[in-house]
């Protein structure tokens, strides 16, 4: 049992009622309260606020809610909440209340993914997910059945792309599917097409190119007479994929499709976030895609504008477009530069920083690199930095 569940149980002695009875006080299942209370599920804020509320216990149980989160794991707690969600979703079951608070908490996961690492992100989103899918089964409305289906499609997709960050292709394919379902569910085509453009980047971090390169053509296909976020994305995605499998032409017409989408989103669908796309992403795309066309000139073009447009805190797209460059200065025949460069930017980011993708970049730059053409002592610290991140990642 928690520490939270001890309190609790001593809680409830001391005022001699039953956790079921509180459980009903707060607007929640026992079998919800007793899984926290033994850490089978999160304790989240809000239901750490009802608790305390009904015992008279000042912010004595929020204190636990607000201990820091520990970084991510692929256990089965997670895949449990996926898989609720999935059930939940299936049995058509709706939220009444709090729907723009849901709302808003997508839009800060969303901006969150720029500057936030994956593992820390992650134990944020998977905790409030916990909560949503209670209220999936608690409320049943059908004037509320779009927007709130919507938000979970949003949520499970950001769970896809966090675990793409991290390297965990496994859990990516079954959020995938989760938030397939959602979209479905909710009949947008918008939130749809971001779902599979989402659902396209974990493909192509995977290597399944092929794969990543359909499911982007039907990102693009379902909104074709609407531009948005997600068409965007895909196409430059669809680009990328193309340029890994060296076909050039459909690699430059995938990319001129997202240069003419970008053209006509305003707003907040510019706004640094996941759910935003700008110049600066999509010149991010551009560089890596002529990177795998190995052609350094339009790369380096494209990649000083994204670096140049790339915001302080954005440090996925920051390094991977510096090992983007790298890889360049390797194929131009600079190893020494490229391995130079590419470790003054992996140490200009935390170890948390650099593990999943960015590490996997990393080893491509170091498989691109003859052996007869870089010093053998650079290239072994570079390694071993990399080999320290990721021993890391699996303690």
């Amino acid at each position: 049992m928690t520490d939270f569940g001890k309190e609790l149980h001593r809680l409830l002695a001391e005022r001699g009622v039953s956790l079921r009875n509180i459980a009903r006080q707060v607007e929640c299942s026992p079998g919800y309260l007793s899984n926290v209370a033994s850490g089978r599920k999160p304790l989240t804020p809000s239901l750490a606020v009802r608790l305390d509320r009904v015992l008279g216990t000042g912010d004595r149980l929020i204190a636990y809610a607000l201990q820091p989160e520990r970084e991510y794991s692929s256990g089965s707690d997670i895949d449990l909440v996926r898989r609720g969600l999935d059930d939940a979703l299936s049995e058509g079951a709706i939220a009444q209340a709090a729907l723009d608070d849901w709302e808003r908490v997508v839009i800060r996961y969303g901006r969150a993914t720029r500057d936030q690492p994956a593992g820390v992100l992650l134990g944020d989103i998977s905790a409030d997910l916990a909560e949503l899918r209670l209220t999936l089964r608690r409320h049943r409305s059908a004037s509320a059945l779009r927007q709130l289906t919507r938000v979970t499609a949003q949520m499970a997709g950001l769970m896809g792309l966090t675990f793409v960050r991290l390297g965990d292709r496994r859990s990516f394919r079954g959020w995938a599917r989760t938030a397939r379902l959602a979209a479905s569910e909710a009949g947008d085509p918008v939130t749809h097409s971001w779902v599979l453009a989402q659902e396209s980047y974990g493909h192509y971090y995977s290597s399944d190119l092929r794969e990543a390169a359909e499911v982007a053509c039907h990102a693009q296909d379902i909104v074709r007479a609407s531009p948005c976020v997600g068409a965007a994305l895909a196409a430059a995605l669809e680009g990328r994929a193309q340029a890994a499998m060296g076909h050039r032409q459909e690699t430059r017409a995938a990319l001129a499709r997202a240069e003419d989408i970008l053209s006509h989103l305003r707003g907040d669908e510019l706004v640094p976030s996941a759910f935003g796309y700008n110049e600066g992403q999509l010149r991010f795309h551009e560089g890596n895609a002529y990177t795998s066309l190995h052609d350094p000139r339009s790369a380096f073009r494209a990649q000083d504008r994204a670096l140049k447009l790339c915001l302080p805190g954005d440090y996925t797209d920051w390094a991977m477009t510096r090992l983007d460059r790298a890889i360049c200065l390797a194929c131009s025949g600079d190893a020494a530069a490229a391995l130079s460069y590419a470790m003054e930017t992996l140490a200009g980011l935390t170890e948390t920083q650099r593990r999943g993708i960015i590490t996997l970049r990393g080893y491509d730059l170091l498989n691109s690199l003859p052996a007869q053409r870089y010093a053998p002592e650079a290239a072994r610290d570079f390694r071993e930095l990399l080999m320290l991140t990721a021993e890391t990642e699996r303690q």
